[in-house]
């Protein structure tokens, strides 16, 4: 009986590490389909393969207005983030979590939200909707469209530094709150 309480412990917090990951993903995803056609385009376009930066150079920026609304997001986004990981360290440390777990809880949140970047917003939303087509029409007979592999340095790169930053992550959280 003591092992399947334990078990039903376990799979909540993982539960719960899940649905704070989604729901973090759903929030960066809503901020990119809100923000990206109100903020600069030399914002936007950094995120994208070189020649449809080169063929979109001169698209025109929206007003001022639209590109204050589309920073309060970002902005609001940030905070919804910074949350999420208070969120998840601070129940961590209430459930009596040393700097082991809460590093592996913190490496499971940004690599959930890490193949959602990858399979959703690389994937699907720059390569697949053509969303980004609509938002920069001059772009839409670029080859970088079709390069499904244009982002793979950078998101290796990410995937092998997240879990350093999820160690000093921890280390701060029990420093501070142990």
């Amino acid at each position: 009986m003591l092992i399947w309480k334990r078990f039903e412990a376990e799979v909540h917090i993982l539960r719960t590490t899940i649905v704070t990951s989604l729901i973090l993903c759903v929030v960066e995803f809503l901020t990119i389909i809100l923000a990206s056609p109100m903020a600069k385009p030399d914002l936007v376009l950094h995120f994208l393969p070189k020649d449809i930066r080169e063929a979109a150079k001169d698209h025109p920026e929206p007003p001022k207005r639209k590109q204050m609304a589309a920073h309060i997001l970002l902005g609001v986004f940030l905070l919804v983030f910074l949350g999420g990981m208070l969120f998840l360290g601070i129940d961590g440390l209430k459930r009596g979590y040393g700097f082991g777990k809460l590093t592996l809880r913190f490496i499971s949140m940004l690599y959930i939200i890490k193949i959602f970047d990858i399979l959703v917003q690389d994937q699907w939303l720059v390569m697949t909707s053509g969303f980004f087509q609509r938002i920069f029409p001059e772009t839409k007979d670029c080859a970088g469209w079709h390069n499904r592999r244009f982002n793979n340095k950078n998101q290796l790169v990410r995937i092998i530094v997240y879990p350093f930053l999820c160690m000093l992550t921890a280390a701060l959280f029990v420093w501070i709150g142990g």
